[in-house]
């Protein structure tokens, strides 16, 4: 009995170990990976958020080594005009109590931001420079940008984005629309493809918004129906689909998500979907019809 608990428990071992060591051979994906038919990219929501401070450089540090496809974070431009990476709240960037420091990022400098440490762990507060720096060639990005002062963040994103060639492993996203009429003109006049992803609330009931192609609707993972996606494909959009932090997740409901033909799936638990994804593709359904937009 013992021989076999200690063979089982290697085989655990060299699993776990080979099904990481082959995540991070994973191939960096690129803006048109996202509306790539019989695809699942699997994004994880602030890094590896559950086992590391949300939106640190530790965090997406492991999210890349984990094997995820792509990190969702977030944006907000500091008083001195830094761009830095926080969640925050209100339309200031309220500080949560995530850092040992209280306060609005848009109106405190980044001499004082960069001094704030996590409450645990005492990790950084990252600029957006910090983490293309990270990512580069690595693992795409989806950016969301919280600040509504567009005309004043825009040029600095994009300068930043040209600084380092970073246009085809970006995706940009936002409750504020305006960003999608810059990222179309940029786009259009430097011969782009940087997709904009419109931002919904959980139950929203505005009208979604389905006929802009080469873009993404991005919604609560509840409000994804089959008849939405197939509207969205037929429109030449991705299906991009958020988890509150609370939420469970599960093989059931990424099965569910993907049936229903979800691109994007943004991820608490982005190792666990990215095994299922892995296994639906590769094993269990190689006879699924393959999805046609």
């Amino acid at each position: 009995m013992i021989i076999i608990k200690s063979i089982c428990l290697i085989l655990v071992i060299l699993t776990t170990k080979n099904f990481k060591e082959g995540l991070r051979k994973n191939k960096l994906i690129t803006t048109k990976d996202i509306f790539e038919k019989n695809k699942t990219i699997i994004e994880a929501h602030r890094g590896i958020n559950r086992e590391v401070i949300e939106n640190t450089l530790e965090s997406f540090s492991k999210a890349i080594d984990y094997g995820a496809d792509s990190i969702e974070t977030d944006v907000w431009l500091s008083k001195d005009n830094v761009l830095v990476i926080f969640h925050g709240s209100g339309e200031n960037g309220q500080l949560n109590g995530l850092y040992d420091h209280w306060g609005n990022v848009t109106q405190t400098k980044w001499s004082e931001l960069s001094s704030y440490r996590t409450i645990y762990g005492q990790m950084k507060m990252p600029t957006l420079q910090d983490v293309i720096k990270l990512t580069k060639n690595k693992i795409f990005l989806n950016l969301e940008i919280k600040d509504p002062r567009v005309n004043l963040l825009w040029p600095i994103l994009i300068k930043l984005i040209e600084k380092y060639d970073y246009a085809n492993q970006i995706a940009f996203s936002s409750f504020f629309y305006e960003y999608y009429n810059k990222t179309r003109e940029y786009n259009m006049l430097n011969n782009k493809h940087i997709p904009f992803g419109f931002l919904y609330h959980k139950n929203d009931s505005n009208p979604f918004i389905l006929d802009k192609k080469g873009n993404t609707i991005n919604i609560y993972y509840t409000d994804a129906t089959k008849q939405l996606c197939d509207k969205a494909h037929e429109n030449g959009m991705a299906v991009f689909v958020w988890f509150e932090m609370v939420d469970e997740e599960n093989f059931e409901v990424y099965k569910d998500l993907i049936d229903k033909g979800v691109n994007i799936i943004c991820s608490n638990e982005p190792a666990l979907a990215k095994r299922f994804v892995d296994k639906y593709y590769n094993r269990f359904y190689r006879k699924r019809r393959l999805r046609t937009f």
